[in-house]
């Protein structure tokens, strides 16, 4: 299952998954964030920062597992977050006599 959308990452989100990688290769990560940012195919984001294919699948391969883990754990949290009737109850406002 792919986590990650072409064209619907935001820079940033990107830039914080690569952070948990060690993908180091500046070249991978810009051609990572173009893809991801932008939508450009796989192939022309991986020609256009001059990296071969198969560097940019191997690193596509791993930011997806990243993001996977990410959601896992959102995932986690958000099921806690609403079997906990403190976290979920809408904060009532104070009644002024």
């Amino acid at each position: 299952m792919n986590h990650l959308l072409p064209g619907f990452e935001s820079q940033e989100r990107v830039a914080l998954l690569l952070s948990l990688t060690r993908i180091s290769s500046p070249e991978v990560i810009a051609a990572l964030t173009l893809h991801y940012t932008s939508a450009l195919p796989a192939e022309r984001a991986a020609a256009r920062h001059s990296i071969e294919l198969s560097n940019f699948m191997r690193g596509q391969k791993k930011l997806e597992q990243i993001a996977a883990t990410v959601e896992a754990i959102k995932a986690i949290d958000w099921a806690k977050l609403q079997s906990n009737p403190l976290l979920t109850s809408p904060l009532q406002p104070k009644q002024v006599a």
